[in-house]
C-alpha cells in the first residue's frame, strides 16, 4: 500500500478518534457546584483547538465553570486527561508563550490575568482571580477521577537550561506531536512503536538563531545506541547520546553551536545490584532419623521407668495391706439391702 495512502488513513482514524473524544468530553461534569464560598454558575464545555493532539495526548474531558462569590467574578477550565504525563504535555502546548513561571513552581504560571497550572492529569486555567494553596487544595478533592497515573517523567530535566527559550518546551509522545512541534525529524527515526517519548525545546544560539533541541527517551542504553546510529547517518544533524538518552539537533547546524547548546550532559543512573546470598545448609536426613531413634529410645525409657516404678508403689502397698489387714481381700462387696414395700 503506498505510504500516502497510509498516511490518509491515519489521519482518518485520528480525526474519527477526535470527534469521538471530543464528544464525550461534552457530557463530563468536572467543575463542583460550590468552591471556597463561590458558587458555580455557566457551564460549558471547552473544544480543544487542535483534536488529534488531544487525542494523541490522552485528553478525557474538558470544562469551564463561571464562579461568582466573595472573590467576585472568576472563570476556571480545566482539562482532564488520563495521567500525569499527558497533563504535563497539555499544559506545556497551551500556556502562552508571555506566561511568567512561579519560582519552585515548575508547573505554574501567571499571565497579567490568568494563572495556568497542572496537578496530577488534570491542567487548570483560571481567569480573573489565582487562588492560593488552601483553595487549591479545597479544589484538589472535589475534582472528579484525579489522580496521577505514576507520576512526571523524568525527561523534562534532562533538557538544557541554558539560553533555552521561555515556554518553548512541548511534549512529544507520537506521530501527530512529532509532525506539529519537530516536523524536520522523520518518524521512522524515532520509534515511537518502543514506548519512546521526547522532550522539545528552543535555543538562542550566538548570534540570536533559534534552534530546535529534541531530547529522547529510550529507556535502556541499549536501545538508545541502535538509535543513536540512524540519526548519525543524517547529514548536518548533531547528535549526543547519554545512557538512555539522545540528544539531537536536527537540520544543517554549525557542530560549534550545537556544542555550546547541549553542553555536557549527565545521566544519573540507580541500579539494584541483586547479589547471592548464602544459601541454607541442607538438611542432614541421617542426622535427623538418628535424632527421631533417639527420642524415640528416650520416650520408651521413661515409659518403662514409669511402668516399674508404679509396679513397684503397687508391691509395697500390697505388702503392706497384708501386714495390717491380715488378708489380702482386694475386692470389695457393697451389698444394697432392698427396701421393705408398705403393705
Amino acid at each position: 500500500m503506498p505510504r500516502v495512502l497510509i498516511h490518509t488513513l491515519t489521519k482518518s482514524i485520528q480525526t474519527a478518534a477526535a470527534m469521538l473524544f471530543l464528544a464525550a468530553s461534552a457530557s463530563a461534569q468536572i467543575w463542583p457546584e460550590a468552591w471556597h464560598g463561590s458558587a458555580r454558575g455557566k457551564v460549558q464545555p471547552v473544544p480543544a483547538d487542535d483534536p488529534m493532539l488531544w487525542v494523541e495526548y490522552g485528553g478525557d474531558a474538558s470544562e469551564q465553570a463561571a464562579y461568582n462569590g466573595p472573590v467576585g467574578k472568576f472563570q476556571a477550565t480545566a482539562w482532564r486527561l488520563k495521567d500525569a504525563t499527558s497533563a504535563l504535555a497539555w499544559y506545556q502546548a497551551v500556556r502562552p508563550a508571555t506566561c511568567a513561571g512561579v519560582p519552585n513552581l515548575p508547573l505554574i504560571c501567571t499571565t497579567s490575568g490568568s494563572q495556568y497550572m497542572a496537578h496530577d492529569n488534570y491542567v487548570l486555567r483560571f481567569d480573573g482571580w489565582r487562588p492560593l494553596d488552601q483553595e487549591l487544595n479545597e479544589l484538589f478533592t472535589k475534582l472528579p477521577r484525579m489522580r496521577s497515573g505514576g507520576g512526571l517523567p523524568n525527561l523534562p530535566g534532562y533538557l538544557p537550561e541554558k539560553n533555552r527559550v521561555r515556554n518553548s518546551e512541548r511534549y512529544i509522545v507520537g506521530l501527530h506531536s512529532l509532525e506539529k512541534f519537530a516536523p524536520g525529524i522523520p518518524a521512522a527515526l524515532v520509534g515511537f512503536e518502543d514506548g519512546t517519548e521526547a522532550q522539545m525545546g528552543r535555543f538562542l544560539a550566538p548570534g540570536g538563531v533559534e534552534l530546535p533541541v529534541v531530547v529522547f527517551d529510550y529507556h535502556t542504553p541499549q536501545l538508545a545506541m541502535l538509535r543513536a546510529k540512524e540519526f548519525e547517518k543524517q547529514a548536518g544533524w548533531a547528535i549526543q547520546r547519554t545512557g538512555p538518552y539522545i540528544s539531537v539537533v536536527p537540520g544543517s547546524v554549525d557542530p560549534k553551536l550545537a556544542s555550546a547548546i547541549l553542553g555536557k550532559s549527565e545521566w544519573n543512573a540507580q541500579f539494584t545490584w541483586n547479589t547471592p546470598g548464602k544459601l541454607p545448609k541442607m538438611p542432614n536426613v541421617g542426622g535427623m532419623l538418628v535424632a527421631i531413634f533417639e527420642l524415640t529410645g528416650v520416650l520408651l525409657v521413661v515409659c518403662l521407668g514409669g511402668g516399674i516404678l508404679f509396679a513397684c508403689l503397687w508391691v509395697f502397698l500390697r505388702h503392706r495391706r497384708i501386714r495390717l489387714d491380715g488378708g489380702d481381700d482386694t475386692i470389695t462387696v457393697i451389698h444394697f439391702h432392698d427396701r421393705p414395700q408398705s403393705q
